[in-house]
Order: C-alpha cells, then sequence, then structure tokens
C-alpha cells in the first residue's frame, strides 16, 4: 500500500527588510553612538575641569600659605636700607627675618635666620599669581585662571590700597582677596589693567556659534561698570587676613616719642 507522505517544509516569509527599515535602523544606531560619544566626552570635560579647579585651589592655598608665613617675620627695613613691607592691590614685595632654603646647603658662614633677609614678591598678572624669590631671582607661577586679586593693608585705623613701611612702618594686617570667576553684568575691577584686543587673533572664538560675527565677538569682551576698591564688590571666592604681630605704624611711634618727651 502506497503511504501518503505530506510536505514537512517550513513555509516562508516572502517578506524582507524593506530600504526604509534599513535607513531607519541606521540612524537609530548613529543616534546612539552619537549620544554615547556626546556622554564620553562630557564625562571627560567634567574630570577636566575638576581637576583643574583643585589645581588651582591647591596654588591659591599656597600662595595664602606663603603670603601668611612671610607675615609672620616680616620687617620694616631690608639689609639694604629699602622698605620691607611694599605693595599696591595687585602685588605685594615682604623681607622677613630667615634664610631661604636655597642658602642652606651655601658653605659660606655667617647665615643667620635672625640677621638675615629673605624677600618674596607675590603679583597678579594677566589673570596668573606669580611668586619671585629675590634670593635665587626664579619667578614661578602659583595659580592661572583668575579673574581678579586684590591687597589692602590696615594701619590700625582703615584699610589702605598701598603701602609703604618706610613711610608707615609695618601694616597691623594685610588682607588678600581673590576672585576666579567674572563678575556680574561684566563688572570690572578699577585696579586690574583691563583686557587689550588689538587684533583678531587675540579673540577666541572656539566656542562660538559659526554665524557669530566678529562684532559680535568683541562686543563679548565689553566691560561694563568700573568698580572701585571702595565700593560694594562680589564676594571673593577666596580671603586671607594676615596680622602682623607687633606691628607699630611710624605715625604710631612718632606719637609715642612726642608723649614720651
Amino acid at each position: 500500500m502506497n503511504r501518503l507522505h505530506r510536505s514537512t517544509r517550513v513555509p516562508r516569509s516572502g517578506r524582507g527588510f524593506t530600504l526604509l527599515e534599513v535607513l531607519l535602523a541606521l540612524a537609530i544606531i548613529i543616534l546612539l553612538f552619537a549620544t554615547m560619544t556626546r556622554v564620553f566626552d562630557d564625562l571627560v570635560d567634567a574630570r577636566t575641569r575638576v581637576r583643574r579647579s583643585m589645581i588651582r585651589t591647591e596654588g591659591i592655598a599656597a600662595a595664602l600659605e606663603l603670603l601668611a608665613r612671610s607675615a609672620d617675620a616680616a620687617v620694616a627695613t631690608g639689609l639694604d636700607g629699602e622698605a620691607g613691607v611694599t605693595g599696591d592691590s595687585t602685588s605685594i614685595r615682604i623681607a622677613r627675618s630667615g634664610v631661604a632654603t636655597t642658602r642652606l646647603g651655601d658653605p659660606a658662614t655667617g647665615i643667620s635666620p635672625v640677621q638675615d633677609r629673605h624677600a618674596v614678591e607675590l603679583a597678579f598678572r594677566d589673570g596668573e599669581l606669580v611668586v619671585r624669590d629675590e634670593d635665587d631671582g626664579v619667578t614661578e607661577t602659583l595659580v592661572t585662571e583668575l579673574f581678579a586679586i586684590r591687597f589692602r593693608y590696615h594701619d590700625g585705623r582703615e584699610w589702605s590700597a598701598s603701602w609703604n613701611s618706610d613711610a608707615s612702618g609695618l601694616p597691623v594686617a594685610i588682607e588678600c582677596s581673590i576672585w576666579t570667576t567674572p563678575w556680574p553684568d561684566a563688572a570690572w575691577p578699577a585696579w586690574i589693567p583691563e583686557p587689550e584686543l588689538d587684533d583678531e587673533s587675540t579673540i577666541d572664538r572656539s566656542d562660538a556659534p559659526l554665524d557669530v560675527g566678529l562684532d559680535e565677538s568683541i562686543e563679548a569682551f565689553e566691560i561694563g561698570t568700573i568698580l572701585e576698591s571702595d565700593d560694594p564688590l562680589p564676594a571673593p571666592d577666596h580671603v586671607r587676613v594676615v596680622s602682623i604681630l607687633d606691628a607699630v605704624p611710624v605715625e604710631r611711634l612718632g606719637m609715642a616719642g612726642e608723649d614720651g618727651s
């Protein structure tokens, strides 16, 4: 007897991927890849910003500590008769009793931490805080990417924007205020030189849209209100007030001499 054999073939779908579906799948893959790349770039940028912020904070802490240590042993007059403490709103030079570590290995005799003088200078230059060691003449950058800095000097009655210990003796206190970010409404400190934009090469347009012209880029650098040191200012990001022990301004010395005569 003949047996009937049934077909066991699985029916195949006659429908395949259309061109539209292929293009849609490719678009989704490209979109996912672009999103992942953007997220990765954002993570790298965030890590870079955090690292730069940490380096800047460490540099500011080192600068303020150097200022405090120098003021602790400040002298009114250096070995050559120059003023021991001189400064203005953006720089300060302090001569102190002591010997620089670079001289400790010097075979020369007569080194005394009491009679010797070691002078350092802190200065704000083009957004950077630099320190100059007058013992070896080396200038080192401590902090970069700063907006403004301000030194002030207290005479026992009020703050002043400059100081010279030859005329005024040692200040009672020294204040250092540091701003790391620009002020609101494009305000600018009067004691900081305005940035110069003489040619197009000094303008950073890397983050500007392609449709922004040169005039708009220049307008972005326009300065708003000029604020003086005694005007209400934005709160500084870092501030340090250093007291000088046993500081007696020259004016008080004169008054004491008159009272005792």
